[in-house]
């Protein structure tokens, strides 16, 4: 199962009610049984950061289009490091 992260914009992301109604239930983050977005994080800039994990970027590229982002790149992600565990991706 592969991982990437997603950098762009979505118009109105950047205030929390509108991050909050687009983010809040569950069916927003998993997409189907194998493609779950894991986290969403809006950076002071205006932009945004999703990581996602799915079998190929077009099991979740849907979303993003229908979420209105306007994707600045989808980046494979190769090593994570989170609270000093490690994992290799890939």
């Amino acid at each position: 199962m592969g991982r990437w992260i997603v950098v762009g914009k979505a118009p109105g992301w950047d205030n929390l009610e509108t991050f909050t109604a687009e983010m809040k239930s569950t069916e927003q983050w998993r997409l189907d049984p194998r493609t779950t977005v894991t986290s969403v994080t809006a950076l002071a800039d205006g932009r945004l950061l999703a990581e996602c994990h799915a079998g190929s970027t077009a099991d979740f590229e849907p979303w993003l289009a229908k979420k209105g982002w306007q994707v600045e790149s989808i980046t494979p992600i190769k090593h994570i490091a989170r609270t000093g565990e490690i994992w290799k991706i890939g």
